[in-house]
């Protein structure tokens, strides 16, 4: 996906500026580098439709992902409050994404919704701001997070998000987004992604 909404450099120093509002934390006076890390096992013949586990390094959640995704994750090597994983598709067209943010502090009730819907409209907003993104659908899960269905209006992309607070000192997002014209080819494999999420 070619947008600037999904620009790490925006996206990262937004987090840290947001969560600092959150929670009360100061923001770092620089953007640490990104950092590849080992998330899934090697397969050895990727792109044979395999899938692998996932698990978040807190083991705030486990999931399931093609094998032939691209791994990417980002810190915050500065305060370590927060880390960013990113499953990008061979052809970029769909991704998933998890955001942990968590300085120590206690989240408050009237703080999440405005945070959350705050983080969705600057991460995944295709100029980086509110306006851009339209909620279609907003419900409270079983488990007790939140999903939020958007489109992009001017980015031809769309996604959902759950969010939730744990322990309550953590703010989790969890994202699947894929391109308009794509949805049909990765709604599949989207879907099994989202049903394999699990608490270890």
């Amino acid at each position: 996906m070619n947008t600037s909404g999904f620009k790490y450099s925006l996206g990262l120093l937004t987090l840290l500026a947001m969560a600092g509002l959150a929670c009360g934390s100061p923001t770092p006076t620089a953007e640490p580098a990104p950092t590849a890390a080992p998330a899934v096992p090697a397969v050895e013949e990727p792109g044979t439709g395999e899938w692998v586990t996932f698990t978040d390094e807190e083991d705030y959640f486990a999931i399931e992902v093609p094998a032939d995704w691209e791994y990417l994750q980002t810190v915050d090597d500065e305060n370590s409050n927060w880390y960013w994983d990113v499953f990008t598709a061979p052809d970029g067209h769909a991704r998933i994404e998890s955001i942990v943010y968590d300085d120590g502090s206690a989240w408050t009730s009237g703080d999440t919704d405005p945070t959350f819907r705050s983080w969705l409209h600057q991460f995944y907003g295709s100029a980086g701001q509110e306006g851009d993104i339209l909620i279609s659908e907003y419900s409270t899960q079983k488990d007790g997070s939140e999903r939020l269905t958007w489109e992009s209006m001017g980015g031809k992309y769309s996604g959902i998000t759950y969010v939730e607070v744990r322990k309550p000192t953590a703010g989790l997002m969890f994202t699947i987004l894929w391109d308009n014209a794509y949805e049909n080819e990765y709604a599949d494999v989207l879907n099994q992604v989202v049903e394999s999420y699990r608490v270890p």
